[in-house]
């Protein structure tokens, strides 16, 4: 199939009618003139059409539209709230990004994780022992420093770890919160855009 137009002949074309015109396919990309004419292999003509007829005539690349509907409305820009909520989740991630990426060195020299969930799992596993010694069960406290297999705990060597841990990560989260307002006390895009996300200016980080 061929599409003449603009004293042009493309060549390799493939035709589509549409509820409201239709779309034609090159290889290359077309230059419409004031008429297209569709032709058959062997030379025959298809259809022809006369752009002026036409409410749009679209191009893009290889591809032309022929369309009696308007033009779509262009999706509405991101209101104010929906970008300060995707700059806070991006502080959320460096938090998380910062923390997995910075362990806790502790008293014993092992290395523990300080993520969200090494903290939910350390209180969790603390909680079944607990649990456990009220219903006079036999229960045995471990945990794991990173890498490494588990080994027994005291409560109380237990507890100070995850105080350690605690204490460890409290200065980021303050930061994250500091941010977290920066970013909804921001009155345009540009000046929510422009608030620092930068987990190593903590004070004393790692």
């Amino acid at each position: 199939m061929k599409l003449l137009t603009n004293d042009k002949t493309y060549e390799g074309v493939t035709f589509r009618p549409t509820a409201d015109g239709c779309v034609i396919t090159a290889r290359e990309a077309i230059e419409p003139g004031g008429v297209l004419v569709i032709q058959a292999d062997d030379g025959a003509e298809l259809c022809r059409y006369t752009v002026a007829d036409w409410l749009r005539c679209e191009t893009d690349g290889g591809t032309l539209t022929l369309s009696n509907s308007p033009a779509p409305e262009p999706p509405p820009a991101p209101g104010l709230d929906t970008l300060r909520e995707a700059r806070q989740e991006a502080n959320k991630q460096a938090l998380a990004d910062w923390l997995d990426a910075h362990p806790l060195v502790w008293t014993d020299g092992q290395t523990y994780g300080v993520t969200q969930e090494d903290q939910d799992e350390l209180a969790l596993n603390l909680m079944q022992y607990q649990l456990a010694v009220q219903a006079r069960q036999e229960a045995v406290l471990e945990w794991h420093a990173q890498k490494q297999a588990c080994r027994v705990f005291t409560v109380e060597e237990y507890t100070a770890l995850s105080l350690a841990i605690a204490a460890y990560v409290y200065p980021y989260r303050r930061y994250q919160e500091t941010v977290k307002a920066a970013i909804w006390a921001a009155e345009g895009e540009e000046e929510i855009n422009a608030v620092q996300i930068d987990y190593s200016t903590v004070a004393g980080a790692a």
